[in-house]
């Protein structure tokens, strides 16, 4: 990432001639006591760049640097502050930019073990070298990470705490790693830390110190911190040849990480309602937000990467926006909260004069924010109910608004998301607003029932959502232009399958999917071969499926893949697999008994109507 880059981000950065500009070439004299410094203007986006001249950062309460001061530190810096804006300092390492989601006003703060800053955190009126001159001989570079993500405050501040409390006792080791292992786990344990961060940070810090020379170092250790955790019987760090200053150092650390209080773990109260109360009441009908398609609750828009996702999201916001149509169908007008994490400002309004949207007011968007369970799902119902009327909330994506870092329990994703959802849906119960949140589909294959719900990222989880859109490129299309198959599935309503089409950066409604319209490639062949054996006199008369895909092979209606051949001798897996599927879907039938002969039915099946339940 270069330096306008940066600039064009809103990160403030300053340019400074070192023996000039500043006392001295000493570049550590740059903080805020220093008076000429902040009177020094910020870098503009189509400044320059001076090769001979310094710049330098002023971190602020939404970008934050973190300096990795000591060496267990620079070795744990991936795994606790993995991603980032920039990478900087002495061989482009040392420092690490982030952007915080809720901006929380702070200085410097500094981990310390004795008078040696292990790790420090630096905001507002504090400045880093960014590019150029240090001192003699050594220059500062910066380098672009690439896996940019923003941070909540309080993620950025747990992850600084745990590896600043690593990095405290690997300095105060002194080379008695056991003895040191079994004081941090007995002081955690006693100061009611819990057990999975406990186990966390114990694995961080053996990789800290890993011995690739003695034979299973990781397995042993982590067998003495889980056995300490199980048979209660902790030690404290006054074991250890540290004087009480570092003591107390140490133990302010592991109070500030006990000290986060986890959401998920306040009980939740429960209501009660007789089923005659029920009854007599008249509930309002389920209101619409776009007709037949998109009721209140919690929403996902599910598809693969790149295939219009943000466009119809924004296609839906300036709908429902502005009372107007979307895909042919009525909306109720009102404001819209668009939680755009994957864009900014200057793509958004590229994207709306592309699309060719008017000025609305009332939608309104934000570029960061908390995180879930953070404050992100209380501040969006602060917001709606400011406005009044608000009708629609986008996420895009849920994945980003998801802590990456959160514990829940055993840090299981499953029961994060199902939390987050749970937690959403009971926001939104009685307000009449459609939360929609983008997803991605999972990276791997299909699974072999094909269930579209199942191909979402952490789909395990997400059963209990209102209601789920998906894209699906139709079989045959290619590139973003191509037809899609636009699929809903809801609660309140009806499953729909409709065709449409992608233009310009608009989506228009082409028709219904009709089902059985088309086949795959295989299914196609395999019926043609099918065909052709009961076409001829002299054909193949009763067989077992192998022997049909056999048959099917050597006639050259099917081809065989040659890792499959191989793995199971006979034939071609998939074919198998699916000529046994087509059987019960109907497009195959077997003439008579167990073992007779393959033909196609004279009447294709229809599936069987779905009913819809009223709830």
């Amino acid at each position: 990432m270069t330096i306008p880059q940066l600039v064009e981000r809103g990160i403030d950065i300053i340019k400074y001639i070192p023996g000039v500009d500043t006392p001295g070439d000493d570049y550590k004299k740059i903080h805020a006591k220093d008076p000429s410094w902040p009177k020094f203007p910020s870098v503009r986006e189509n400044d320059p760049i001076d090769v001979l001249a310094n710049y330098a950062i002023r971190p602020s309460d939404r970008f934050v640097d973190i300096d990795f001061d000591c060496d267990a530190a620079r070795k744990l810096k991936d795994i606790y502050f993995a991603g980032g804006i920039a990478q900087f300092g002495r061989d482009r390492t040392g420092h690490k930019l982030f952007e915080i989601t809720d901006p929380t006003p702070f200085s410097k703060k500094r981990i310390e073990f004795g008078v040696k800053c292990l790790l420090e955190m630096r905001g507002s009126g504090c400045y880093s070298v960014l590019q150029g001159k240090l001192e003699k001989k050594v220059k500062a570079e910066i380098s672009y990470l690439g896996n940019y993500e923003a941070l909540t405050f309080q993620e950025c501040n747990e992850a600084y705490l745990e590896l600043g409390l690593i990095c405290q006792f690997v300095e105060g080791m002194e080379g008695h790693f056991n003895d040191y292992l079994i004081c941090i786990i007995g002081e955690m344990a006693r100061k009611k830390m819990n057990h999975h961060t406990i186990r966390n940070i114990a694995e961080n810090l053996i990789t800290a110190v890993d011995r690739p020379h003695e034979k299973d170092f990781r397995k042993e250790k982590m067998k003495t911190v889980n056995a300490i955790l199980k048979e209660e019987k902790y030690s404290t760090i006054e074991k250890l040849t540290w004087s009480e200053s570092k003591v107390g150092q140490v133990r302010k650390v592991i109070e500030e990480i006990v000290g986060h209080t986890e959401e998920y773990k306040k009980p939740q109260a429960m209501e009660w309602t007789a089923l005659s109360t029920i009854m007599e009441t008249d509930y309002p009908p389920m209101p619409e937000i776009v007709e037949g398609m998109l009721t209140p609750g919690l929403w996902f828009l599910a598809a693969k990467p790149k295939l219009g996702k943000s466009f119809l999201t924004m296609q839906l916001a300036h709908a429902v926006a502005t009372g107007t149509e979307f895909l042919g169908r009525k909306t109720i007008q009102g404001s819209v909260l668009f939680v755009a994490l994957e864009d900014n400002a200057r793509r958004i309004k590229k994207r709306a004069e592309m699309c060719g949207y008017d000025k609305c007011k009332n939608i309104h968007f934000t570029f960061v924010s908390p995180k879930l369970m953070d404050g992100l799902e209380e501040q969006l119902l602060q917001k709606a109910k400011e406005l009044g009327d608000c009708k629609l909330i986008i996420i895009d994506t849920f994945i980003r608004a998801k802590s990456s870092k959160k514990k829940i329990g055993g840090n299981d994703s499953y029961e994060e998301a199902s939390f987050l959802i749970d937690k959403f849906q009971r926001m939104l119960i009685g307000e009449d607003i459609c939360c929609m949140a983008n997803t991605h589909d999972k990276k791997e294959k299909e699974s072999k029932n094909d269930d579209k719900v199942n191909r979402m990222t952490g789909s395990a989880a997400y059963q209990g959502q209102d209601g789920t859109w998906r894209l699906d490129r139709r079989r045959g299309g290619e590139g973003i232009y191509a037809n899609t198959e636009f699929t809903i599935v809801a609660r309140d309503l009806p499953e729909q399958e409709y065709e449409i089409k992608l233009e310009q950066g608009t989506w228009s409604m082409v028709g219904v999917a009709e089902k059985g319209e088309e086949h795959d490639k295989l299914t196609r062949n395999i019926l043609q071969g099918v065909q052709a054996i009961c076409d001829d006199p002299d054909g193949y008369g009763d067989c077992k499926t192998v022997e049909l895909v056999k048959w099917l092979r050597d006639a050259n209606f099917v081809e065989s893949n040659p890792e499959n051949t191989k793995k199971y001798k006979l034939g071609d897996f998939n074919v198998k697999g699916k000529v046994k599927s087509m059987k019960k879907k109907g497009l195959l039938v077997l003439s008579g008994g167990r073992y007779a002969a393959y033909k196609i039915p004279e009447i294709i099946p229809e599936e069987p109507p779905q009913q819809d339940l009223p709830f």
